[in-house]
């Protein structure tokens, strides 16, 4: 199971109140393991999400993960759940396999919904000019997410009434915000904007958000933290970074295929896909 996933399923287990925020179905041949699926339930919008499916490679092309969608699927039916999700990434050995299960199963066509910009920190994207540090505007505080409560952050953002839609939220569940490099920009008005990374690996960063309130857009605040972000990760000697950009973002695919994509040595989809359920 993926580091991320293992310590949020660890936590949900020690809180009452996230019990039973996971379900986890696992297969085995003659008592030994051999498939592990796990969901998380979105109680609120009656959703679940397939976070992981594995099957291990001796009992693979045996329909195990067939039997494990099926039986997720009659759960959430059993639940009352409307839908059962699934994202996952374009270039990995697994993608060819699961498409053509999700095909088999009737869920909708995948769709593309982040590009992923890979790149090594040593291609010399720290030194471009539109990261060179800037001072922050008179009446803006850069902070280091981290050093404030969750609580207290949520309180900022509802009273500034700031409205962006969930993929751009910073408070995810999938990891923990990477301590050295997710920051937050404050006005005395509140909470203005942020910049979250998530560490995937020892040697990776991922960016999976960056968002500026719209009236400090003009601002070049974005390029700051994400500058910012950049140079705390190569001072510390981490080499590879990776950053998605949501498709429903048009301004920000085409700065990023503008200033991220010369970087890149590869790029690749997160796609989704899902299936209804009443």
């Amino acid at each position: 199971m993926f580091q991320w996933l293992y310590k949020q399923v660890e936590q949900s287990l020690n809180d009452p109140l996230e019990s039973d925020r996971f379900i986890m179905m696992g297969a085995e041949s003659d008592g030994v393991p051999v498939g592990l699926l796990v969901l998380e339930q979105r109680g609120g919008d009656r959703h679940a999400v397939l976070q992981c499916i594995f099957v291990s490679k001796p009992w693979r092309r045996q329909k195990i993960a067939t039997l494990l969608l099926r039986e997720a699927r009659s759960l959430c039916v059993e639940k009352q759940l409307a839908t059962l999700s699934l994202s996952y990434y374009s270039d990995k050995s697994s993608t060819d396999a699961i498409e053509s299960l999700l095909h088999k199963e009737g869920w909708t066509q995948p769709q593309c919904e982040s590009v992923v910009f890979h790149i090594h920190l040593h291609s010399g994207i720290a030194q471009t000019a539109w990261l060179r540090e800037r001072a922050i505007p008179q009446g803006l505080e850069l902070f280091l997410w981290v050093d404030r409560e969750e609580g207290q952050l949520r309180q900022s953002i509802e009273a500034g009434g700031l409205d962006f839609p969930s993929f751009l939220s910073p408070f995810k569940t999938f990891a923990p915000p990477e301590p050295s490099n997710s920051f937050g920009i404050q006005s005395t008005q509140g909470i203005q904007g942020w910049s979250m990374t998530y560490r995937l690996d020892e040697d990776t960063i991922l960016y999976d958000v960056l968002y500026i309130a719209p009236e400090y857009q003009q601002f070049g605040l974005a390029f700051q933290m994400l500058g910012r972000s950049i140079r705390v990760q190569t001072e510390a000697g981490i080499p590879h970074a990776m950053f998605t950009v949501n498709q429903s973002t048009p301004v920000m695919m085409k700065l990023a295929r503008q200033w991220l994509a010369p970087y890149s040595w590869k790029t690749s989809e997160k796609r989704s896909s899902y299936i209804r359920l009443e």
